[in-house]
């Protein structure tokens, strides 16, 4: 009798123990999977420069300068628009407070930019 009933729950253990390998293969393949690197322009580079340091320091006032002026390279057409939106996309989460995530992603592109 016990045996009867042990049957369906090592199938049971059987599935979760695929479902964990499966949910852990595909959480790997997400850490690794190579994304695309950002190409940034000069103003772009310098942008994320400033940016960095800003992120480091949490300077909310510097910020909100660098965001004036990248809006202002757009309308004279002085950044490209994979470059501004890769900087729009750093303000805003130093705008949300997460300046740590803000850091990483302007070292993230600063590091795309080097020819290896």
């Amino acid at each position: 009798m016990a045996n009867s009933k042990a049957i369906p729950g090592d199938k049971r253990n059987e599935w979760i123990k695929w479902a964990c390998l499966a949910i852990a293969v595909i959480g790997l393949v997400f850490y690794f999977f190579p994304r695309s690197k950002v190409v940034l322009d000069d103003q772009g580079y310098d942008a994320s420069v400033a940016l960095y340091r800003i992120c480091n320091q949490k300077d909310m006032e510097s910020l909100q300068k660098i965001a004036e002026q990248a809006a202002q390279w757009q309308t004279e057409g002085k950044i490209s628009e994979q470059s501004y939106a890769s900087v729009q996309q750093v303000i805003g989460l130093a705008n949300e407070g997460d300046w740590s995530q803000a850091a990483r992603e302007c070292r993230r592109m600063m590091e795309d930019q080097v020819q290896r």
